[in-house]
C-alpha cells in the first residue's frame, strides 16, 4: 500500500446527494464535524490527512462535473431515506456520461453500473465480483485487557439467530433446506445480488442457526451463547445499551468469537472483535476479505468453511492446540494490528491508489 501521492486526487460531489447529518464517505470524511464518541475517533485520524489528499469540487449540473464524480455517502444511506430512486438515476446519468463514478458501501448487497468503482464489504471470491472489498468501519471497541490462554477453548456469540418474517415462516414450515442448499444460497454472488433485503434474511437465519447448533454439539469447546430476534435498533433506548453492554462483555471474557454472514457476506462483528485484540473465528462463505500486508488473516484467525461448520469444534481446537502462551498473546495482539492496519486513515491510500489506477 503506498502511502506518498504526488498530488492530491481531484473528486467532484453532487450538492443535491448531500444528506444532513449523515456522515460522508471516507474520501469526503474532513466536510463532517469531529467525532467525540471515543469509539469512533478512528475518523478523526482520516480528517487530519484528507485536505492533503483530495481536492473536493462541488456541483449541481453534471455537465460541471470532471472525470471523477464521488457518491457523498455510503448507499444504504439513500435507501434508508427513501431516496434510493434518485440516487440510481444520478448513477445511470454519470455511467452513461463516461465519467468515473466513484461508490461506497458499508452494508447490503448492491451492483455497480458500468464503470463505477464500487467500495463494498459485502464481497465474493468470484470471477464475476466487481466490488472491491473494504473493512466495514463501525466502532473500535479498544483493545481489551490480555486474557491468559484458556484450557479449554473459550467460544462466543451474541446476537440475532431469528430475522421474523411472514413469508420466511411460511416458506421454513413447507420447505426442507438442505445444508449444501444453505451452503450454495449463502457464498453464491448471483443469488444475493438478485434478492431483496428480506428474502436475504432468510439465508442469514439459515446459516446462523445451523452454525449454532453445531458450536453446542462441540464438547471440547466451552460456549457463552445468547440467541436474539428481531430488530436492534427498533428496541428502547436502555434495552439497546442493556443488550449492547452484554455483547461488548461476552467479546471480552472470551477468547474465541464466532463471526459470520447476515443479511448480507460482510459482517461488521469481524471488525469490533479484532479491535478488541480477541481472535475471530470467521464462518466463511465463499468471502472476499480485503487484503493485509505482512500477515494473513490465518495468522489471528480461526477461517471454517461454512461447507465444514460441523467440524467446527476441530477447527477450533486445531488452532488452539499449536499455540503456547505467548504465542496466544501475540495471535491477539496480531488481531488488533490488522484492525490498526485497515483504519481509514492507513486504507484511504489503497483507495486513491485503485481510483488513479482505474483512471490513468
Amino acid at each position: 500500500m503506498n502511502d506518498q501521492i504526488n498530488k492530491p486526487l481531484e473528486i467532484w460531489l453532487n450538492e443535491d446527494l448531500l444528506l444532513p447529518e449523515v456522515r460522508e464517505v471516507p474520501l469526503l470524511m474532513h466536510l463532517s464535524p469531529p467525532e467525540t464518541n471515543p469509539e469512533l475517533q478512528f475518523w478523526n485520524l482520516l480528517r487530519d490527512k484528507l485536505p492533503e489528499l483530495v481536492k473536493i469540487h462541488r456541483f449541481t449540473n453534471l455537465a460541471d462535473a470532471g472525470k471523477i464524480v464521488v457518491i457523498p455517502h455510503f448507499i444504504a444511506n439513500y435507501y434508508r431515506l427513501k431516496k434510493e430512486d434518485k440516487l440510481d438515476k444520478f448513477r445511470r446519468k454519470v455511467s452513461a456520461s463516461k465519467r468515473t463514478l466513484v461508490t461506497f458501501s458499508n452494508c447490503s448487497e448492491y451492483k455497480p453500473y458500468q464503470g463505477e468503482i464500487f467500495f463494498a464489504s459485502s464481497t465474493y471470491r468470484d470471477k464475476k465480483e466487481k466490488l472491491i472489498p473494504t473493512p466495514q468501519w463501525i466502532f473500535d471497541l479498544g483493545e481489551k485487557a490480555n486474557i491468559p490462554k484458556p484450557s479449554i477453548p473459550t467460544v462466543s456469540f451474541v446476537g440475532n439467530i431469528e430475522y421474523p418474517s411472514r413469508l420466511n415462516s411460511l416458506i421454513l414450515r413447507y420447505v426442507k433446506f438442505s445444508d449444501s442448499m444453505v451452503n450454495s444460497m449463502a457464498g453464491s454472488i448471483f443469488v444475493n445480488r438478485n434478492l431483496k433485503l428480506t428474502q436475504r434474511m432468510l439465508i442469514a437465519q439459515l446459516v446462523r442457526k445451523k452454525i449454532i447448533n453445531e458450536v453446542r454439539k462441540a464438547k471440547n469447546l466451552q460456549t457463552f451463547v445468547i440467541e436474539r430476534k428481531g430488530e436492534f435498533y427498533s428496541l428502547p433506548l436502555e434495552e439497546k445499551k442493556r443488550q449492547r453492554a452484554e455483547y461488548i462483555e461476552s467479546i471480552e471474557n472470551n477468547a474465541y468469537i464466532l463471526t459470520m454472514r447476515g443479511d448480507d457476506n460482510g459482517c461488521y462483528r469481524l471488525w469490533e472483535v479484532m479491535s478488541a485484540g480477541r481472535i475471530p473465528v470467521l464462518i466463511d462463505t465463499n468471502r472476499l476479505l480485503p487484503e493485509l500486508s505482512g500477515m494473513k488473516w490465518e495468522d489471528f484467525c480461526v477461517i471454517v468453511p461454512f461447507s465444514e461448520v460441523h467440524r467446527i469444534g476441530e477447527y477450533i481446537q486445531a488452532f488452539h492446540d499449536r499455540l503456547s502462551e505467548e504465542e496466544f498473546a501475540e495471535v491477539c495482539r496480531k488481531s488488533r494490528a490488522a484492525f490498526e492496519q485497515l483504519l481509514p486513515h492507513n486504507f484511504i491510500f489503497r483507495i486513491l491508489e485503485i481510483i488513479a489506477n482505474s483512471t490513468n
